[in-house]
């Protein structure tokens, strides 16, 4: 059987099977535009991420301080502060920890009366008032903690 040889016509002329500069420019700038739309909405994405994270926090942090209050005897309280979005947990007078909460997440205007609002859980399971805490980020996305005041239940939902 023969073999078939193709030849070039253009005799002498090497070709080289690379990509061009042209080529080149045209995907690094569809690339950058492409990084130029995605990068508002990844932001957004984060701080949404930020915002549940925080709200999941305070969610978790509240039934602890349920459960240990009636587990231990002792009373537990939660202190929150109007003017930052930071809170801490006490065990009776002894403080247990503060939680700091993201740069972009704060509380939305109007939720706390009072410059330090405490939330206070005895040991027979009852003294928690039912309560809603909204945070808010930098985009205006809200995220509400709510306690009921019959069950105890602890939700995180968007109001």
């Amino acid at each position: 059987m023969e073999s078939v040889v193709f030849r070039s016509r253009c005799v002498g002329r090497v070709r080289n099977f690379g990509f061009t500069l042209l080529e080149m420019a045209a995907v690094l700038a569809l690339a950058g535009a492409a990084t130029l739309v995605a990068a508002p909405v990844g932001a957004r994405m984060f701080a949404y991420w930020e915002l549940w994270s925080a709200a999941r926090r305070i969610a978790e942090d509240l039934r602890e301080c349920q459960s240990l209050a009636e587990s231990e005897g002792v009373y537990y309280e939660m202190r929150f502060f109007r003017y930052q979005p930071d809170y801490t947990v006490y065990r009776g007078t002894e403080r247990v920890r503060m939680v700091h909460s993201p740069e972009g997440v704060r509380y939305r205007y109007g939720v706390f009366p009072l410059p330090i609002s405490t939330v206070r859980f005895l040991p027979q399971g009852s003294g928690a008032a039912g309560m809603t805490i909204q945070l808010v980020n930098r985009f205006g996305d809200r995220v509400a903690v709510r306690q009921y005041l019959d069950s105890g239940v602890v939700t995180v939902f968007e109001p």
